[in-house]
């Protein structure tokens, strides 16, 4: 009797372990970490989200050109194929406000995207560059928490930071 009650005590804490582990199918999706940080702007600008998970032909579809003009100076940029998701928000007008959430395949992967996002955080630097927006870029974020590399142009780059970790874990 006491070996049956053991064998079950065993049994149903190895159940409770194994149920408490994360995967990688309960990843945050992109669409929901740009959220919390988008909702997390004060005076967010008006703007578009883009995601790689619209619908084709949907007006807020991320597509390979899009993807290409922003972070491949033209051309599809290789890394992208090992995307698993992708959401942003790009501002209209004058203001460089922009969120990117990219989840990579691998840890590898968001290194080198992090290096696209620096090249589109450069390029947004000498582009919409003014003393109204200085304080903006310079506060600008490129940050990989896990497989996800974050771009952040924000007014409050530590609370948008603070709200993609809390949507992420």
């Amino acid at each position: 009797m006491k070996r049956t009650a053991a064998l079950f005590l065993t049994f149903f804490i190895l159940l409770l372990t194994l149920c408490s582990c994360r995967t990688t199918s309960s990843d945050a999706s992109c669409q929901e970490v740009l959220r919390a940080m988008t909702n997390a702007e004060i005076s967010l600008p008006a703007g578009k989200y883009y995601g790689l998970s619209a619908p084709e032909g949907d007006e807020k579809y991320l597509s390979d050109d899009l993807i290409s003009s922003l972070f491949g100076g033209g051309s599809y940029p290789k890394i992208a194929e090992d995307w698993i998701d992708c959401a942003l928000y790009l501002s209209y007008g004058k203001s460089p406000c922009e969120f990117a959430v990219i989840l990579c395949q691998s840890r590898d992967v968001a290194h080198d995207t992090a290096a696209l996002l620096q090249a589109r955080l450069s390029a947004i630097r000498l582009t919409k560059s003014s003393p109204e927006y200085a304080q903006m870029l310079e506060n600008a974020s490129i940050t990989l928490i896990g497989n996800y590399a974050l771009l952040i142009i924000s007014s409050d780059t530590e609370t948008a930071l603070r709200e993609a970790k809390r949507a992420i874990r």
